[in-house]
C-alpha cells in the first residue's frame, strides 16, 4: 500500500439496500489495508447498517432532510469535519446521475481535501482522480461498481462473508421476540422504502402466500416499520402470524433475519440486508433494475423457470418489453412505474408461493 494511504473516507448516502450493496467493497478495503482508518459517510439509516460492519473505524451522518430545509450550517459543519480528518483518499460510492446529486458530491469531496477521489464516472465526474467508467444502470450489479472503485485503490481480493457482526444484546432481544414463534419460520416483509413505492407487491399477496405457508406448518412473522403498519393489515389479521412490525431497529431485525429459514419480501433494503447475512431469501422485482438491484450472491429467475443450481438467495422478475423502467441506462427513469404495473401482477401469489417453497426444500 502506498504509505500515503492512512486514512480513507468511503461516501455512501443511502438507506438501508443501497448500504448493504457496498458491504464487498468495504470487506476488501479493510483486507487489502488492514492497518489504515476507513471512516464512512452515510445516512441515519445507513450509520445504524454500517454500525454492525466491523471493518468499520467512525461513521458520519449527512441528514438530507435538514439540507432540504435549507440545512447550509449542517453542510459547513461536515465539512469542517471532514476537513481536519485529513483523509488520504476518498471513496464515492454514487453513479453521479442527477444534478443537485453531482453538486453535492462535488461539494463534499472537495471540502476533505484528499487528494485521491475515486468514484463512478459517466462523464460528468471531473472532479474524480480515479475512474471507473459508468456502464449504465445495470450492466453490473451496484454492489460490483462498488467493488471496482475499491480495487482502483488496489484492494484486489475477493470478499468474504460474513459482513456483519451482530451484538449480543440485539441477538437476545431477537430470541425474546420470537419465543413464541414455532420453528421453522419464513420472515415477511411487506414493505419497501419511501422511494420508488411501486416496488411494493400487494400486501393482500403476501397475506395469500402466508396463508399457504402456515397450512404447512410454518411459523410467519412479520416485520417492517412502524408507519408500515396500516398497509401490512391483510397480513396481521391471519391468525398465528407474529407481527414484529415497529418492534426492531437493524441491529435485532437483523438478529431475527438470521434464524429464518426463508426471507420473503418486495426489492427492499430488508431481502439485501437477509442475503448479506446468507440466509435463503426470496426477492420480488417489478419496474425496478434487477441486473443493477439483485442482492448480494442472487440469482434472477422467471416465475415459470424451473429451480435447479440457483443458490439460496433468488430474484424473482418477470421479463417484459417495458421493464425495467425504474434505473435505465444513465437515467433515474420512472420510480413511481405505470398504473398497469404488469410486471407485478404476474408475479401471482400461487407462482410466489410455489417458488418459497422450492427454495425452502432446497435450504
Amino acid at each position: 500500500m502506498p504509505a500515503r494511504f492512512r486514512r480513507i473516507l468511503v461516501v455512501k448516502i443511502a438507506d438501508l439496500g443501497d448500504a448493504v450493496l457496498t458491504l464487498p467493497a468495504l470487506r476488501v478495503l479493510r483486507s487489502a489495508y488492514p492497518d489504515i482508518t476507513i471512516d464512512v459517510l452515510t445516512s441515519r439509516v445507513g450509520a445504524e447498517l454500517y454500525g454492525l460492519c466491523p471493518v468499520i473505524n467512525h461513521i458520519y451522518v449527512l441528514e438530507k432532510s435538514r439540507l432540504r430545509r435549507g440545512g447550509l450550517l449542517h453542510l459547513l459543519e461536515l465539512a469542517v469535519t471532514l476537513r481536519r480528518r485529513q483523509y488520504d483518499a476518498v471513496i464515492l460510492l454514487h453513479h453521479l446521475t442527477t444534478w443537485p446529486g453531482r453538486l453535492l458530491y462535488r461539494i463534499l469531496l472537495a471540502a476533505t481535501g484528499s487528494p485521491v477521489r475515486a468514484g463512478i464516472d459517466n462523464g460528468t465526474g471531473h472532479f474524480l482522480t480515479h475512474r471507473v467508467v459508468d456502464r449504465g444502470f445495470g450492466a453490473v450489479p451496484e454492489w460490483q461498481y462498488a467493488l471496482e472503485i475499491a480495487q482502483a485503490l488496489g484492494a484486489l481480493e475477493a470478499p468474504e462473508p460474513p459482513y456483519l457482526q451482530i451484538p449480543e444484546e440485539a441477538r437476545s432481544q431477537a430470541q425474546r421476540l420470537l419465543e413464541p414463534v414455532p420453528r421453522p419460520f419464513v420472515v415477511i416483509h411487506p414493505g419497501v422504502g419511501p422511494f420508488a413505492p411501486a416496488r411494493r407487491w400487494p400486501a393482500e399477496r403476501f397475506a395469500a402466500v402466508a396463508r399457504e405457508l402456515a397450512r404447512r406448518q410454518l411459523g410467519i412473522v412479520v416485520t417492517g416499520t412502524a408507519n408500515e403498519k396500516t398497509d401490512a393489515a391483510p397480513l396481521l389479521n391471519i391468525e398465528g402470524v407474529h407481527d414484529l412490525i415497529g418492534r426492531t431497529e437493524i441491529a435485532t431485525l437483523a438478529a431475527v433475519l438470521e434464524q429464518a429459514s426463508l426471507v420473503l419480501g418486495s426489492d427492499c433494503g430488508v431481502v439485501h440486508l437477509a442475503a448479506a447475512l446468507g440466509r435463503p431469501t426470496l426477492a420480488l422485482f417489478g419496474p425496478t433494475n434487477v441486473e443493477a438491484w439483485r442482492p448480494l450472491g442472487s440469482s434472477i429467475a422467471n416465475p415459470l423457470q424451473t429451480l435447479h443450481d440457483t443458490g439460496p438467495v433468488l430474484a424473482l422478475t418477470v421479463r417484459l418489453p417495458c421493464s425495467p423502467c425504474c434505473y435505465v441506462g444513465y437515467r433515474v427513469g420512472r420510480p413511481e412505474g405505470c398504473s398497469l404495473r404488469t410486471c407485478l401482477t404476474l408475479l401471482t401469489p400461487e407462482l410466489v408461493t410455489e417458488t418459497a417453497l422450492k427454495l425452502l426444500a432446497h435450504c
